[in-house]
């Protein structure tokens, strides 16, 4: 073997060792809060810490920029009682990868209140265990670890300090509270218990799909709209439903606003549109002088909702609601001949007419999805329907005139919406 061979190869090994001296594992990190100018409390049950205070807490400031001066020391009043001693001694056999957090938990409760008279302090303990030092942390918030993990023994206190430091503490530190803002935080509800919000509101933007039947019930019971065609500009079976006349499957888009107040009760001002075509019977000579014949359908909705709110996750509300309400109806018709065509036939000029506005009702339910508490995803389903009264008897010259229709013209929807949601508390 070559000098520089040998060489290599001993550098190789160098690294190796190195590699292996200080290689950690973390067990579990649910990332405890880290403040600036921290006190770093050092708890071991060594004779001879494995780390040196002072130099850890150079090792904290190179590990993190933002950590400010923290200020590091022993924990000797644990160091010293019976009961510390027993549970550090306890968790120095037990800790283990496998392990979720809650099997650690110190059980005897003068440990606990130890553990929770810590206030805003870091405890880090270190124990050798063979060839390896075990490591956890823990803070006032909880009477288990909150972070655990294991490094290889090394007499280099520095180098030890230094992973640890880049283990355990790179995250974003946060100013320390005051004992005022402490004892307020402490006083403050959980966040999944929050006080309800006194009035929510959103705002949406959707599109959606509605069609004349309704799923679950007999195809017989619209197998008449379904197949109807127009002749002659306005002959039909029934005029009862405006699905007789036009397509009764379409797209549609919605515009939307609302709110609740207490996450219970609450209104909705909706706006739909449609573009129908009308269901002309393509052997009817009648219309080789139409170029098309479509109606716009417009509808303006106001509906009461019924709701409650989930939390499942911090950053997740899902609200699902019920809602009833009631709704005009426009529909504004398009229509045009062909070019060259000057004359248009008796049957054009005396073609169906729609009345200028239907009513009717709108129930339902859905749900909003609302992420980071102001994003949201509204989806919806439900009935409506539009109709017309009656009121004068029809006159027995109505052929002669331009029909009235839609006594009675439910149809079936599904939507989807992008929102935005804000609270007034």
């Amino acid at each position: 073997m070559s000098r520089k061979s040998s060489i290599l190869l001993f550098a190789l090994s160098i690294l190796l060792f190195t590699g292996a001296s200080f290689g950690g594992s973390k067990f579990f990190n649910s990332h405890p809060t880290l403040w600036k100018n921290p006190d770093i409390l050092i708890w071991s049950l060594d004779k001879e810490p494995v780390i040196d205070p002072k130099e850890f807490c150079l090792s904290l400031k190179r590990a993190n920029s933002g950590i400010g001066d923290p200020k590091c020391r022993l924990q000797g009043e644990w160091m010293r009682d019976s009961i510390a001693i027993r549970y550090a001694t306890w968790l120095n056999a037990n800790m283990d990868p496998a392990l979720k957090p809650e099997y650690l938990k110190a059980r005897h409760p003068a440990m606990q209140a130890k553990i929770q008279a810590l206030e805003d302090q870091i405890v880090l303990y270190i124990a050798t265990n063979g060839n390896n030092v075990n490591i956890a942390l823990f803070d006032e918030t909880a009477s288990e670890p909150k972070a655990a993990g294991s490094i290889l023994l090394s007499p280099d206190k520095i180098s030890m300090g230094d992973e640890i430091a880049d283990m355990f503490f790179d995250g974003t530190a946060k100013r320390r509270l005051s004992k005022e803002e402490r004892k307020k935080k402490m006083t403050e509800p959980d966040e999944y218990f929050q006080e309800v919000p006194v009035f929510k509101m959103w705002a949406g933007i959707g599109m959606g799909y509605s069609q004349a039947q309704i799923p679950l019930t007999p195809d017989d019971w619209y197998s008449s709209h379904v197949n109807s065609q127009v002749g002659n500009y306005r002959i039909t079976k029934d005029s009862v439903s405006l699905w007789n006349f036009l397509d009764d499957s379409d797209p549609y888009f919605t515009l939307y606003v609302g709110g609740t107040w207490y996450d219970f009760i609450g209104l909705e001002l909706t706006y739909h549109y449609a573009k129908h075509h009308m269901k002309t019977d393509p052997e009817d000579t009648v219309y080789q002088e139409l170029d098309h014949w479509n109606f716009s359908q417009h509808e303006i909705g106001l509906s009461a909702m019924f709701s409650r709110n989930y939390r499942p996750l911090t950053w997740l509300d899902i609200t699902p609601f019920l809602f009833v309400g009631f709704q005009y109806s426009f529909f504004v018709e398009d229509i045009a001949l062909k070019d060259g065509v000057k004359n248009p036939s008796k049957a054009y000029k005396a073609r169906i007419k729609f009345e200028e506005a239907y009513k009717g009702a709108l129930v339902g339910f859905g749900s909003h999805f609302i992420f980071l508490k102001h994003y949201g995803i509204g989806l919806r389903t439900g009935i409506s329907s539009r109709g017309r009264n009656m009121y004068v008897d029809p006159s027995p010259d109505a052929a002669a005139e331009s029909s009235v229709i839609g006594g009675f013209t439910p149809d079936w929807f599904i939507g989807v919406g992008l929102e935005y949601h804000l609270s007034l508390f």
